[in-house]
């Protein structure tokens, strides 16, 4: 395996954060899917061994080129995520596929994690390919062209998502996606918008998660009950009103506040 030295990194508090779904730990190794490819990864102290992907792949999907210590230090000036920071180390955002990620995010709409890898994987192996690393087999992510009937979507579990995924595939396609990145983050996620299925926290989801938007801040029930608790005195608030507020605080910053805290609070009581 390829071993690549690291710094203010954890692989486990990444992958295990949320923010991706298409992932397993298995025999000590975690086995990462993206589109066409299947990363193996391992972490021993500082160092992070790697098959299936370049360093060059590696140190760009968990963004290795930015300043974390900046990062944690500014976050830090808050009691409550500077307590996150300390439990969750070395947690990165990575920087997915937009096309998968955007899919993956609409299937997140009113479901739960294990639903959400289920439907995944029903799609991948409905219009994907089979795919291999050593003996560790799946199914590529379909691409946009691939996922085009309506029926066999339906058939993969998606249930009211499945026309979502269905009208998004005859218009977003990475070209589209990619050119979001030179937006504003206003005008970026009302684009998002425009698209059956992406509401607020979706598109907030791929634009932090996919396209580089640190400001964006995706609000789900567990973002909400935490914001509730620790800024808005267990008052009920909206989320409008909660984006707005953690922009306001940590800026640019906002997206990395959003997921130490997330993972925090779905792991309170571990």
């Amino acid at each position: 395996m390829n071993k690549l030295k690291t710094k203010d990194f954890d692989l486990k508090h990444t992958l295990e954060c949320g923010q991706l779904f298409r992932r397993e730990k298995k025999d000590g190794f975690y086995y990462l899917i993206g589109r066409n490819n299947i990363i193996k990864l391992k972490q021993e102290g500082n160092y992070l061994f790697f098959e299936g992907a370049s360093e060059e792949f590696i140190k760009n999907y968990f963004a290795f080129d930015e300043d974390y210590a900046k990062i944690t230090s500014e976050l830090k000036k808050d009691r409550f995520v500077a307590s996150a920071i300390k439990k969750y180390p070395g947690l990165r955002i990575c920087r997915q596929d937009p096309w998968e990620c955007l899919i993956s995010f609409i299937l997140s709409s009113a479901s739960n994690i294990p639903k959400i890898k289920r439907n995944i994987e029903e799609l991948s192996k409905c219009f994907g390919r089979k795919i291999k690393l050593g003996n560790y087999e799946s199914y590529s992510f379909p691409e946009k062209g691939e996922i085009k009937e309506l029926c066999t979507i339906k058939k993969c579990g998606c249930g009211f998502r499945s026309s979502y995924i269905f009208e998004t595939a005859k218009i977003a396609d990475e070209k589209w996606l990619n050119s979001l990145r030179k937006l504003s983050y206003a005008k970026a996620k009302k684009d998002l918008m425009k698209l059956k299925g992406v509401g607020e926290k979706v598109a907030d989801c791929v634009l932090l998660f996919s396209l580089g938007f640190g400001e964006a801040f995706p609000v789900d029930v567990w973002i909400k009950r935490v914001m509730e608790e620790l800024y808005f005195g267990n008052r009920k608030t909206s989320e409008k009103k909660i984006r707005e507020f953690a922009q306001k605080k940590w800026g640019k910053y906002a997206g990395y506040a959003q997921e130490f805290l997330y993972h925090y609070r779905r792991n309170k009581n571990d």
